[in-house]
């Protein structure tokens, strides 16, 4: 999620479940997902459907290079589907279970957003919280975007939440979670019920439009070197056709003191 009080294009689709109106919106190449508001929730670039658009996801593939050997993602919202397009656009064999609480958003998804059925990625139509409480595997990477039509979804703010995500983790898994939200106060309450849960092993990255995209780790810190960081960034930002070592940069330079100091205390 991410703010834009901008006209978004010709509206292209609305629709309304229970939980209320669903948009789509386009202008000449970009198509917009929206919850009967201006507050692009997904944003699809047509004639490159695996890049990702918004600074803000773009952010989150950084998770890529703080893991290794990844064979499985969890996304805790779907949306329009681009971190799905993203995640298979690099690892085309990735395993990917993504869940979304409204059927209306999959099947919007499908037909507007270009996500593709695949045997690799199974979508699930169920509240994010029940789905970790239901569901035993692990995954190493899991992405956290739980968003309604007026702001953050109450999950994200709880220690009980996080402490699910984390027991889903595979051993150094990474938790990347989307903080946006109009209140700061609500941005530090899931800052502190991240803390809580993952013992300050974590690190932040402000991005442009207001979010910050936080990293969990559980277990040890990644063993992370600047000049071999960078360089992986800007391959994977050449692939996925994203500014990815600028973001590395701004990564590393807003947690240089952080990465440093439990680098050292774990070696």
């Amino acid at each position: 999620m991410t703010a834009n009080l901008k006209p978004l294009g010709e509206l292209i689709h609305r629709q309304e479940d229970d939980e209320g109106a669903i948009t789509v919106y386009q202008d000449h190449n970009l198509r917009y997902l929206t919850f009967g508001n201006f507050v692009e929730q997904s944003c699809l670039a047509l004639n490159r459907p695996f890049r990702l658009e918004h600074a803000y996801t773009q952010a989150m593939m950084l998770s890529l290079l703080l893991k290794d050997d990844i064979r499985s993602a969890l996304l805790l919202g779907l949306g329009g589907g681009s971190l799905a397009r993203a995640l298979h656009h690099v690892y085309p064999k990735l395993r990917v279970n993504a869940v979304e609480y409204r059927q209306a958003i999959i099947d919007i998804a499908r037909q507007f957003f270009e996500l593709e059925d695949k045997k690799n990625l199974k979508l699930h139509c169920q509240d994010a919280q029940h789905y970790l409480d239901g569901n035993d595997s692990r995954h190493d990477l899991i992405f956290a975007d739980l968003y309604l039509p007026d702001g953050v979804h109450e999950a994200q703010l709880k220690v009980d939440f996080f402490a699910q995500c984390r027991q889903r983790l595979a051993e150094r898994g990474v938790l990347v979670v989307n903080q946006w939200s109009s209140e700061f106060r609500l941005t530090k309450l899931s800052q502190a019920a991240i803390c809580q849960v993952f013992n300050e092993q974590f690190i932040n990255l402000h991005v442009k439009g207001g979010n910050n995209i936080v990293f969990a780790f559980n277990g040890n810190f990644p063993d992370l070197q600047r000049k071999s960081f960078l360089e992986a960034a800007q391959k994977l930002g050449m692939k996925l056709d994203i500014p990815l070592q600028n973001l590395s940069r701004n990564l590393w330079q807003q947690n240089a003191e952080a990465i440093e100091i439990r680098r050292h205390a774990e070696g």
